[in-house]
């Protein structure tokens, strides 16, 4: 801001944020200081601003910050954000998937395929914004850390349970533990729910007879999801067992979004408007 000084401490304190977001942090400070009718940054003001900064950043690091903040749109600016839960590395007890070849085959298409470009391309924005871009969540488990329910393409680990109604000696102890209420007790013994179990094993940890089984660990595929004015929950549109499953819907439904949607049109937008249209025809 015109006018705007800096105390050389707080000048100094500037120096030590990350050169790609100084400038933003510059203007940040300065139009907090500004609104309040002073001229002079202080250390203190500079203080105030870096607390509420890391706040926002939330861990997240220099590199990952960086892809979140404008960009000016040329060849070279990543147009994907892929948020993977780290179920191995923190030893999650909840964890189902592998993430790891999935985040692998995920990387490499994105890669392969030149995503990030192709999605620039069609952008006639000058600026590249944090919702212009792509965003892909890998989560281990339906507790779904990397915030699946709200991104753009998602896959979320995932079991089924079956009930060996022979053993069961009908004491409830999976119903009650059930997180989702997927399953009620009736006189032949529990009853199960597919439509709202979420897959999460729950029920066979609590079972103390032994008499529920389950699937081995696959992924669902949800699309669609997205914050902002008009927040949209992700739609679960397939279930994949192995990575390269996945990918062949993924990289179906991006070629078509790439292909068909309006320049600058945001992909949860496309997807909920051919959603509709789908829903409309029947």
């Amino acid at each position: 801001m015109a006018g705007m000084r800096w105390e050389p401490s707080a000048e100094h304190a500037l120096k030590r944020v990350p050169f790609f977001v100084r400038p933003l942090a510059r203007m940040k400070v300065e139009e907090r200081v500004g609104g309040q009718g002073r001229a002079l940054v202080t250390l203190a003001d500079f203080q105030q601003a870096e607390s509420a900064f890391k706040a926002l950043r939330g861990g997240r690091g220099d590199a990952e910050l960086a892809k979140m903040l404008p960009q000016d749109n040329q060849p070279g600016v990543e147009m994907t954000l892929l948020e993977a839960c780290r179920a191995e590395l923190a030893d999650c007890p909840n964890r189902l998937l592998d993430t790891e070849p999935w985040r692998e085959t995920l990387e490499r298409w994105l890669r392969d395929d030149d995503a990030s470009e192709r999605l620039r391309q069609r952008l006639p924005e000058h600026k590249v914004l944090h919702h212009h871009k792509l965003k892909l969540s890998l989560s281990g488990c339906p507790n779904g850390c990397s915030r699946p329910q709200v991104a753009d393409l998602a896959l979320v680990g995932f079991v089924r349970p079956s009930f060996d109604l022979a053993d069961c000696t009908a004491c409830g102890a999976c119903a009650e533990a059930c997180p989702d209420q997927a399953i009620a007790m009736s006189e032949a013994g529990p009853v199960w729910d597919q439509e709202a179990c979420l897959g999460c094993r729950t029920c066979a940890r609590a079972c103390p007879s032994g008499c529920i089984s389950l699937s081995g660990p696959r992924a669902r595929i949800l699309l669609g999801g997205k914050l902002g004015r008009h927040p949209r929950l992700a739609q679960v549109v397939a279930e994949a067992a192995e990575p390269d499953q996945a990918l062949a819907v993924l990289r179906q439904v991006v070629d078509q979004y790439l292909r068909d949607a309006r320049p600058g049109q945001r992909f949860a937008d496309w997807w909920g408007q051919r959603a509709t249209a789908g829903t409309a025809s029947q």
